[in-house]
């Protein structure tokens, strides 16, 4: 199945606004020593000791529960294994929908666009298919609804030339920003896999990114998702239909914060059954594997 224009912006809030965010008053994740400091963890693998990735089919058993297909990246840094439930396709670029609004954050505050998590992105006003949209928000509600506009507003403030040289400082998927400056992401040229997602992640935690760490915290805190005694989960969805495809694009990237410890994760969808609702379900089949692994 694959999803229509309007069905992609439903899904792209519905998946981020289901999700279990941190209440107001909870202590930010990054500030406290348990579950995760985040601010920044020392990792046990430097990257020139990771192995080539192994596959795991095992793993695709979760896809087949939850009646999806697709693929998922798992990087563990305590032992520095990655694996893929399909290697193949966790090596195929794909449009990062709104998965870039994690890099796109940075570039937000990076380039003052945006002052803080606080800032008001004003609404223009137009009628968007999802509701929350159509108010001013917060640039930390923005990230957490998915807020296309909110993103495409910022981009055209960034500028083309702007946008093309962060994307080439983060290292970020193929680079490519072709289809327009408030686009490329979304039905433009930019592409990423499973597994550039999972490095680009933990370049992201390792602090081995071009930004400086006012930064860094900033996207962590508004990526957080949950908060428990056991771990911290940060992450962002994202789900795109490009017109040259005969296929959806879901995705759910992020990790889990076991104290010192990291699981990255790169999940990506690209079908599901007749009745299936693809926003939760990103989720779902990533937090079975994760569990079924022993680390929620």
């Amino acid at each position: 199945m694959r999803f229509s224009t309007a069905a992609i912006l439903a899904f792209s809030v519905a998946g981020c606004a289901s999700a279990a965010v941190a209440p107001a008053n909870a202590p930010a994740p990054s500030a406290s020593p348990a579950p995760g400091s985040g601010n920044p963890p020392s990792e046990a693998t430097p990257p020139s000791a990771i192995s080539s990735p192994r596959e795991w089919p095992e793993l695709r058993q979760a896809f087949e529960a939850e009646r999806i297909t697709g693929t998922i990246a798992l990087f563990d840094s305590q032992d520095g294994v990655l694996g893929c439930s399909d290697l193949k396709k966790c090596q195929e670029a794909v449009i990062p929908a709104s998965t870039f609004k994690i890099p796109h954050s940075m570039i937000a505050l990076e380039a003052g666009v945006v002052e803080g998590p606080d800032t008001i992105l004003p609404w223009d006003h137009k009628q968007y298919s999802v509701d929350a949209w159509n108010q001013d928000l917060k640039f930390r509600d923005a990230f957490r609804l998915s807020c296309v506009p909110c993103y495409q507003a910022i981009a055209r403030r960034v500028g083309e030339a702007g946008e093309q040289e962060w994307l080439t400082k983060l290292g970020y998927g193929n680079r490519n920003i072709s289809g327009g400056v408030d686009k490329f992401w979304l039905w433009g040229g930019l592409r990423i896999s499973a597994l550039e997602q999972i490095d680009f992640l933990r370049r992201f935690d390792g602090d081995k990114l071009p930004i400086s760490s006012r930064t860094a915290d900033l996207v962590r805190d508004i990526m957080t998702i949950d908060v428990t005694e056991n771990y911290v989960l940060r992450g962002k969805t994202g789900s795109a239909s490009p017109p040259e495809e005969e296929r959806e694009v879901g995705w759910f990237v992020g990790w889990l914060e076991l104290g010192p410890r990291r699981i990255f994760f790169a999940t990506r969808i690209d079908s599901h059954a007749a009745g299936v609702d693809p926003a939760p379900v990103r989720r779902a089949v990533t937090e079975r594997i994760l569990k079924s692994k022993g680390w929620m």
